[in-house]
């Protein structure tokens, strides 16, 4: 899925379908166009068409605790696969970790 201004892209947003899951693989915003809420309405316009529950593998997950995922310790072995591939082929100094979207938690209002 692609985010447009008219005919200029501005991001885009991927979900890969798997046997037991959907995962949220990949997200990019044009440097410029950061911090407008584009990747937030990425993210909530692949979470509505997701058929199956949602995983991601990422290094900066107080962003996407912000879009409902949480940091999760159990899940399925493409998420797995996936969380190896990262931390031995996409080496960075952060941390990987699995998350699972589980929806925004109301704070009672």
């Amino acid at each position: 899925m692609v985010a447009k201004q008219y005919d200029a892209l501005l991001g885009f947003g991927r979900i890969r379908k798997h046997q037991g899951c959907d995962e949220f693989c990949s997200l990019g915003v044009l440097k410029e166009k950061r911090f407008n809420g584009v990747a937030k309405l990425l993210i909530e316009a692949r979470i509505k068409m997701a058929t199956q529950p949602i995983y991601l593998v990422c290094i900066a997950p107080k962003y996407f605790e912000n879009v409902g995922f949480i940091v999760v310790d159990e899940f399925p072995e493409e998420m797995t696969d996936k969380l190896h591939y990262c931390t031995a082929e996409l080496a960075v100094p952060e941390k990987y970790v699995v998350m699972k979207y589980v929806g925004i938690k109301s704070n009672g209002n």
